[in-house]
């Protein structure tokens, strides 16, 4: 772990991850913008959710350029319109239609540094510690999401909504700042050589994976988007999830990473999804802030494991000149799995209860894991 960390273009990489997470956990508190110069709440959904349109839509076209013109490049770029793009939202005096398009510029802006980055760590990390460095990578980010909103509310407190703006800038800034200190290795593959998106997709045989990743994800919205609802109907502190998870999360990346390099990734991918099953179910039963923080805990420790596992088995079998296809690839589908399962857990929540929702979450990840250990089987024997 101490050589990864003395890596300085590793840090660099982290750093400038660091800071565009700063400026997405920041936007948290947007919302509250919106409200203030006379939007609704759907208003509020339509600024806020737009953005997937672009972080997602955009990936066909941005990660092959991302093969072909090198990682440096769209780090710099990302970070220094991510930021100071929000200095744009100043120019509205009241609610209009049009914040949504600076919402898409941030979307594409974000895609573009966050897979950039992404490709770059699994370009410094050997191979035999790849799980480990993503998850370290990813501390990155997380340390992020628990500074952002604070440094925000702070800053609207203090000064009002054109400082919080401006702390946004200077994120992006001091990402821009990291970005260009960042020295990219040297390529062996011709940039000519850059390959498509869909064309990997379902040439690699990375459709498998991209499917686990949705499901994944889909287990992350039930847990991050829904349990504050669940929190609230029974009377318990949400803040104690958040934080027990958050301390798992780190501990597990810094602690425990090595496991997913140690362990064959197949196997530790599917005892993960047994895991988000139990947590599920489990979840769907708590009454006490005793069983919150339990419920935070395990979710950061199965967080924790399975997100470098996945991503470092599908980039195994990347090469230099599709690598940030695979990468996106695989951020892709985790994300759209987030999108769309919130979707249908909603639906589920307001047909039923929350708790059914839960049960039927967790019987998604049962399912899955019995058809992803009978793929595995398969390839074994195959």
């Amino acid at each position: 772990m101490s050589n990864i960390f003395l890596n300085r273009q590793f840090v660099l990489v982290a750093a400038a991850n660091h800071f565009l997470f700063l400026i997405v956990a920041t936007w948290s508190l947007l919302p509250l913008y919106i409200v203030e110069i006379g939007g609704d709440k759907t208003d509020v959904g339509l600024v806020m959710g737009s953005m997937g349109v672009t972080s997602l839509g955009c990936l066909p076209v941005v990660a092959p350029l991302i093969d072909r013109y090198g990682r440096k490049l769209f780090i710099i770029v990302g970070s220094l319109i991510a930021g100071p793009s929000n200095l744009g939202y100043l120019w509205f005096d009241s609610y209009s239609h049009l914040m949504i398009a600076v919402r898409l510029v941030q979307g594409l802006a974000f895609a573009a540094c966050f897979n950039a980055c992404s490709t770059a760590v699994v370009d410094l990390v050997p191979q035999e510690r790849r799980a480990q460095g993503i998850g370290l990578f990813g501390v990155s980010g997380s340390l992020a999401v628990a500074v952002g909103p604070y440094l925000g509310e702070k800053a609207i407190l203090a000064m009002g909504f054109g400082a919080y703006f401006t702390l946004l800038a200077a994120f992006g800034l001091m990402g821009f700042v990291a970005g260009l200190a960042f020295k990219e290795p040297s390529r062996t593959e011709r940039p000519g050589e850059a390959q498509g998106f869909f064309t990997t997709a379902y040439r690699g045989g990375y459709l498998s994976m991209m499917v686990l990743a949705a499901v994944f994800g889909s287990g992350f919205a039930a847990m991050s988007t829904y349990f504050p609802l669940l929190a609230q109907e029974l009377g318990l502190r949400v803040a104690t999830f958040f934080a027990v998870y958050g301390v798992s999360l780190i501990c597990v990346r810094v602690l425990l990473g090595q496991l997913a390099d140690q362990i064959e990734r197949g196997k530790l991918i599917l005892a993960c999804l047994v895991g988000f099953g139990i947590m599920l179910v489990l979840t769907s039963r708590i009454d006490s802030q005793w069983d919150t923080a339990l419920v935070g805990g395990f979710f950061g420790l199965l967080q924790g494991l399975s997100y470098p596992a996945m991503m470092a088995r599908m980039v195994d079998r990347s090469e230099e000149n599709n690598r940030a296809v695979v990468v996106s690839l695989f951020t892709g589908s985790f994300g759209l799995g987030i999108h769309l399962s919130a979707l249908a857990w909603g639906f589920i929540a307001d047909l039923e209860s929350l708790a059914v929702m839960y049960l039927v979450a967790g019987l998604t990840m049962f399912v899955s894991a019995a058809a992803w250990a009978k793929l595995v089987a398969g390839n074994r024997t195959g």
